[in-house]
């Protein structure tokens, strides 16, 4: 079953993903803070890895709307539940009218249900939404879903490393020279002629693992991995950063750089070097090198792991909406 028909909201014309890229690309490294999960590069992988109907909308010439269908009918913002953040795309100051207009079309479409997920909740998007679709006749029930935490970085290492609390700074200088004197130890962004061995380093680490973690790096999400790190690369968005202990690298961690912004999407660490520390001195350390790159947000992403905190993080949280036909 398929909704899409092109007349339905003047603002809003379905497109070809393609013929949109370059202006959505645009449009996606305009928006402050900007986020590799809204560039259309992420969301082709996403989609080769979704079974939904793909419905893409140019919203005048400010706004893209990436859209999924599934076979009941539901909109949902496309990208699944691989895709950290969802939203509209939309230059500076335009958010509030893009999201109203999207969702005028849905509502005209006669959509059975719509599911918005992972919407920063300071966007305008869930609110427009709930308006738009309340006026349209939907039922609709919205809350905050998830935290995702970020550091804003100041621009030197131990301008960081102070403003920690007491016990968080004293713990981290405390495990960072633990691992310093326990052996050679270094961390850096490989390099692209690396990214094959890094990223099999990384899938590796991940089947050490025991628990959700090993759990969650199944087949299928070690493509969508691999096809995500072979789409980003080329733009230079990707940013594997290893941690080296002893002549072999410990700790992965599998982020992304998008204007200011790098992203940590993943890490795998070896379970073997546990009593070292491994796993929050690479998080310290790529902050310390995302510093000296010239990063002002290091974004530590969905979920409300303690380490994050332990690392200064603060709260941002992610909203979802539910809307029904009465």
């Amino acid at each position: 079953m398929t909704l899409v028909s092109p007349d339905s909201d003047a603002a809003c014309i379905q497109r070809e993903p393609a013929d949109l890229s370059p202006a959505w690309s645009a449009l996606a490294a305009s928006r402050e803070p900007p986020s590799i999960f809204l560039t259309p590069e992420w969301i082709a992988v996403a989609r080769a890895h979704e079974p939904t109907q793909p419905i893409t909308l140019a919203v005048g010439d400010r706004g893209v709307a990436a859209l999924a269908q599934d076979t009941d009918g539901t909109i949902t913002f496309a990208g699944g539940q691989l895709t950290d953040e969802q939203d509209v795309v939309a230059g500076p100051g335009d958010d509030a009218e893009i999201a109203a207009s999207t969702a005028r079309w849905i509502a005209a479409e006669n959509a059975p249900r719509v599911r918005l997920e992972y919407v920063p909740e300071e966007r305008p998007t869930v609110e427009r939404f709930a308006e738009v679709l309340s006026s349209a006749g939907y039922r609709v029930t919205h809350e905050r879903q998830i935290v995702s935490p970020y550091l804003d970085l100041p621009d030197a290492y131990e301008t960081y490393v102070r403003s920690l609390g007491k016990k968080a700074r004293h713990e981290l200088r405390r495990k960072a020279r633990r691992l310093d004197t326990a052996g050679r130890a270094s961390f850096r962004f490989a390099s692209d002629t690396e990214r094959a061995t890094v990223l099999d380093r990384f899938f590796a680490l991940h089947r050490l693992s025991r628990g959700d973690k090993a759990d969650f790096m199944t087949g299928d999400v070690e493509r969508f991995f691999r096809d995500i790190a072979d789409a980003l690369a080329p733009l230079d968005r990707l940013r594997l950063g290893v941690l080296s202990f002893e002549g072999e690298d410990a700790a992965v961690l599998f982020g992304f750089a998008l204007g200011s912004v790098i992203a940590l999407y993943n890490a795998a660490y070896d379970p073997g070097l546990a009593s070292l520390s491994v796993g929050i001195v690479s998080h310290a350390w790529a902050i310390r090198e995302a510093i000296a790159r010239g990063y002002t947000r290091y974004d530590l992403l969905r979920g409300g792991e303690p380490y994050k905190y332990d690392l200064g993080g603060r709260d941002r949280w992610l909203a979802r909406l539910d809307a029904e036909r009465d």
